[in-house]
């Protein structure tokens, strides 16, 4: 699993992710968006569902856009039913699109402690680069 490391951004945090590949990449971005949002994360997974994201014609190629649907697409699942993903199984990560199933846990406001709310993933200052060692970096920013 990737590595992340969080940096202030004046009211919004920013992260650094490095991984192994894109899907690693991917899936170490959500855990860190995850774990700002989640003091509680669940443990055990309550459904898996196939979570798949594909990004406009003409940015197809663009893997910054690809982080953003990604981590968008999984933000909406936690507003809309308090779902957190906390198992990864790609099949897909490409320019382009990804495609996963993930394992969600429930988030319970009653009993799990949160830390600042991700309203949304920005564009400021966001990039993935695949390195020329084979690694994965990405940098991205998170309105909190």
């Amino acid at each position: 699993m990737g590595t992340f490391e969080i940096f202030d951004h004046t009211a919004d945090v920013g992260l650094i992710v490095r991984a192994a590949s894109l899907p690693d990449l991917l899936e170490t971005a959500a855990r860190a968006a995850f774990g700002i949002m989640i003091l509680d994360v669940p443990r055990e997974v309550v459904k898996a569902e196939e979570v798949a994201v594909e990004v406009q014609k003409g940015l197809a190629d663009d893997l910054g856009e690809l982080l953003v649907v990604w981590l968008q697409e999984l933000l909406y699942r936690f507003e809309m039913g308090h779902w957190v993903p906390i198992r990864f199984a790609f099949e897909e990560a490409a320019a382009g699109r990804a495609r996963a199933q993930v394992g969600f846990g429930r988030f319970d406001p009653k009993r799990d402690r949160t830390g600042p709310e991700v309203k949304a993933v920005t564009y400021h200052q966001l990039s993935v680069r695949h390195e020329p060692d084979g690694t994965w970096t990405a940098r991205v920013i998170l309105d909190i």
